[in-house]
């Protein structure tokens, strides 16, 4: 873990999802993710089906058509140090891959391991997430 569901306007062209993946995957494995756990699913849609307040909360210029939800499912008990390292490298890795920040937009939400399955229905195992120097 983490899964990530990347959310968007439709019209992104596979060279731009290509790049936003392999940031936030960069993001995940300098939070001390492991390399090999990469685990991402995009959806994309029309602009009447996906509604975002351009300025909320408190934003100095609006949100553009490239506004990127991101939803990230950890392991409950994450520490909040580890999603605040998460959600800096995330927003540092896409800017270099051209997002602006402000189209950035991170929710964490939490699950058991026992209560998901990588496959064959075999309990989640454990991850070990290595500290970060």
């Amino acid at each position: 873990m983490p899964l990530f569901t990347v959310t968007m306007r439709s019209g992104r062209t596979t060279t731009e999802k290509d790049a936003i993946s392999t940031a936030i995957h960069e993001a995940s494995v300098s939070a001390g993710y492991p390399e090999d756990d990469h685990f991402q699913r995009f959806i994309s849609l029309e602009e009447a089906d996906l509604r975002i307040s351009p300025l909320y909360p408190d934003l100095q210029k609006p949100r553009s058509e490239h506004v990127l939800m991101i939803e990230t499912m950890l392991s409950s008990g994450t520490e909040q140090d580890r999603k605040r390292l998460l959600l800096s490298a995330i927003v540092t890795c896409l800017q270099a891959a051209g997002t602006d920040p402000n189209d950035i937009m991170v929710f964490f939400g939490e699950i058991d391991r026992a209560s998901s399955s990588f496959s064959g229905g075999r309990p989640a195992p454990p991850v070990v997430v290595q500290p970060k120097m």
